[in-house]
């Protein structure tokens, strides 16, 4: 009876040893077909150094050139009184309408006037203003375009005649004040000039008939002519010293 007992639980341990078995192979095997996960990296986070912004390029602005402007030559009128009346030189108007001399003027001439420097239309955005770091530097001098005022009796025209007669008067220097200037001649008649100023290189008109002075015409008043053929007519300025003198031819 023992040696049965003693064959039964041998044969029941290698039952269970021989499962134990089975099932330690079985799982080894399936480990082994199983598929090797692939591990998943994470995005690469971009740093602000690796981001480069390209700028945006303006537009480039194209000015239009403005217009040039007209005017019509009138009775009275000198190029330089026109140049003085729209800001502009009298060389670029001598230039912008081929005249030689700036002492001919026909009446009803047509002159081209120079446009400005800078066009009057502008881009709709406006650069920001850049302010300098470093020191400011020194400005250069105003300088004086013609230097001290030159004014000389250039003709009289139509001497004993009240209708034509006229003095005319240039500068070939720098500005000048004609205030309470005088022409006069040995016999006391004596024209007093108003304020009004004489450019450089302008000529300026003294009629003896009555009418309204302009910048480059004045106007006596008198009833009668003033200058005589072969008398002497002295420009003085305001403190009474001898500018020139002229003879009447």
């Amino acid at each position: 009876m023992r040696t049965r007992t003693w064959v039964i639980f041998i044969v029941v341990n290698v039952i269970v040893s021989a499962v134990v078995m089975l099932i330690i192979l079985f799982a080894w095997e399936r480990a082994r077909n199983s598929p090797t996960p692939t591990p998943i990296s994470a995005p690469a986070l971009q740093t602000p150094q690796d981001t480069v912004i390209q700028p945006t390029a303006m537009p480039a602005f194209t000015p239009t050139p403005p217009e040039p402007r007209q005017y019509i030559v009138q009775e009275g009128d000198t190029l330089g009184a026109i140049a003085q009346t729209y800001d502009v030189s009298i060389e670029d108007l001598m230039a912008a309408n081929g005249i030689t001399d700036p002492n001919r003027l026909a009446l009803g001439q047509t002159l081209v006037i120079p446009p400005e420097l800078f066009p009057a239309n502008s881009p709709t955005e406006t650069p920001p203003e850049l302010v300098p770091t470093g020191p400011l530097p020194t400005p250069f001098p105003t300088l004086t375009p013609s230097g001290p005022p030159m004014v000389e009796i250039g003709q009289v025209l139509g001497a004993d005649d009240l209708a034509t007669e006229v003095v005319v008067i240039r500068n070939l220097g720098g500005t000048v004040d004609l205030a309470e200037w005088t022409l006069s001649d040995a016999e006391g008649n004596t024209f007093t000039f108003p304020t009004i100023t004489l450019f450089a290189d302008v000529q300026m008109r003294v009629h003896s008939i009555p009418g309204r002075s302009t910048p480059s015409d004045l106007y006596w008043g008198r009833e009668s002519p003033a200058w005589n053929v072969g008398e002497l007519v002295t420009l003085r300025d305001r403190i009474g010293d001898t500018v020139d003198t002229f003879i009447v031819p």
